[in-house]
């Protein structure tokens, strides 16, 4: 009864919020939906490059699991990925050039969006672990036409609607729905990073020995359709609303079933200082909901390969949050629920398992990605964070609280050993030397892992007794040019 309700009131936020004509980051409340997919009206050029990079560096505490069967082991979640063969690494973490604009002379209501991505990271290298092989991903492709677009006359109450079509980001959890430029820590949260982003894997065992292989990352993307709007209610008072259908299958993959995937979102923002469309840091107060909802094909058994028996399990999630950023201060929360398709890890659950197990290994490639498919399955999470300024637009102090409860519920209600616990505080420092192209960042991550339904003594307690904490330092560069007016 009580997921009932649950489930019903972000559905109808949801509904509330698009039949108010009102659509991401954990810290800056820009509106992403309209800023990532279209240009502004009589002002866009016919063609801009620009692209990013990220240079990073990282370091876990190097932690080894104690007083189990994998003694002296080092755990997978103390290693740096994708390679998962080190604890520390310097890395271009986001590489990515672009170009967008109008279709001028064809129609300047017809925009387009193209990235692609040369990362050292799960979207370009994750299908292939530990070779050090790195594949460059169509990562954005998409055209969005505005010839029935709202919001754009004096008149506060015109509706309309804009279609974009191709491959593009998903209008769902903050973190991922949000332009990098305006990311504020180096790690997404964990309920985020685990169970909103999407590991696709493959079935190549048998029914006595399952085994399934990473197949890559959605970066928060799909390719299909997205029909969105935005009204301007008042001066201040804006909001936004987006419904899209998907392959569910991520970047470059083509549907491997006959389901899609149902994304909405809706928004509504009061903007400081009046509604405009704005750059990535707009300062507003932001409330919205969004849900994903969809089913996958999966083989439970590892032999599906073989005998077709793969089954469809559901994969749904929903998130309500806000944000509030007016200099000097930045505020912002969501809480994230879902079930069906819970990612649980990877086993072996060390980076270096030769001896450990029935098949000992040294290729990290081997490790094996864990579901618990079925659709009692459940998972929530949230986090906190929020900044001071101590110099405007130039230096401030951040920190960000959040939880992941896996596996909170499962099909068998006498079964409660699976749950894990993640709890991370992570702290950090901005420095802009400008407010959009240039951020250093600094994070320090304090982790903790535990299963709460089992005595501190046991396996699982003492593998997440290993967690290190972390400590990070990125730069971040934009660059863009105006190539064809």
């Amino acid at each position: 009864m009580r997921n009932t309700v649950r489930n019903s009131a972000i559905a109808a936020a949801v509904v509330a919020g698009i039949g108010l004509g009102g659509g991401a980051s954990t810290a800056e409340a820009a509106n992403w939906i309209l800023l990532q997919g279209t240009e502004p009206f009589g002002k866009a050029h016919t063609l801009q490059m620009w692209g990013f990079m990220q240079p990073t560096y990282r370091y876990i505490q190097n932690k080894d699991i104690k007083g189990t069967p994998l003694d002296g082991k080092r755990p997978v979640f103390n290693t740096v990925s994708p390679d998962r063969s080190s604890n520390q690494s310097f890395s271009v973490f986001r590489a990515r050039i672009g170009a967008r604009g109008v279709m001028h002379p064809v129609n300047d209501k017809i925009n387009y969006f193209f990235l692609a991505t040369f990362d050292q990271d799960g979207l370009t290298r994750l299908s292939e672990p530990g070779n050090g092989t790195q594949h460059a991903q169509l990562s954005d492709a998409s055209v969005t036409f505005r010839q029935l677009a709202g919001g754009t006359t004096r008149d506060p109450w015109n509706p309309g609607v804009s279609l974009r079509f191709g491959q593009f980001k998903v209008p769902t959890a903050d973190e991922g729905s949000r332009g990098i430029m305006s990311f504020d820590y180096i790690n997404f949260s964990e309920v985020t990073r685990q169970e909103v982003l999407e590991r696709y894997v493959k079935s190549d065992g048998t029914a006595s020995k399952p085994h399934y292989t990473f197949t890559g990352l959605d970066g928060f993307r799909t390719q299909g359709i997205q029909l969105f709007d935005e009204i301007k209610f008042s001066h201040n008072w804006e909001g936004t609303w987006a419904v899209s259908l998907g392959n569910g299958n991520g970047i470059n993959r083509n549907d491997n079933d006959s389901n899609l995937d149902l994304y909405l979102r809706a928004q509504v923002s009061y903007v400081f200082g009046g509604v405009k469309r704005g750059g990535p840091r707009r300062q507003d107060l932001k409330l919205f909901a969004w849900s994903q909802t969809g089913k996958r094909r999966y083989d439970s058994d590892g032999n599906g390969v073989y005998s077709g028996k793969e089954r469809h399990y559901d994969r749904d999630r929903y998130g309500v949050g806000f944000h509030f950023y007016k200099q000097p201060y930045r505020l912002s929360g969501e809480y994230i629920w879902g079930k069906g398709m819970v990612f649980t890890g990877v086993t072996p659950p060390v980076s270096d398992p030769k001896g450990v197990g029935p098949n000992p290994t040294n290729n990290i490639g081997d490790l094996n990605p864990q579901y618990a498919p079925k659709g009692g399955n459940e998972f929530n999470g949230y986090y906190l964070e929020g900044a001071y300024f101590l110099i405007p637009n130039k230096f401030a102090l951040q920190a960000r609280y959040d939880v992941l409860n896996r596996l909170t519920k499962t099909p068998s209600s006498n079964n409660p050993d699976g749950e894990r616990k993640f709890e991370t505080i992570t702290l950090g420092l901005q420095y802009w030397n400008h407010p959009v192209k240039g951020q250093w960042m600094l994070n320090y991550r304090i982790r903790n892992l535990s299963a709460p339904n089992m005595p501190s003594g046991s396996v699982p307690n003492k593998v997440g007794d290993a967690m290190g904490n972390e400590i990070g330092i990125q730069y971040f560069l934009l660059f863009k040019n105006v190539a064809l007016r």
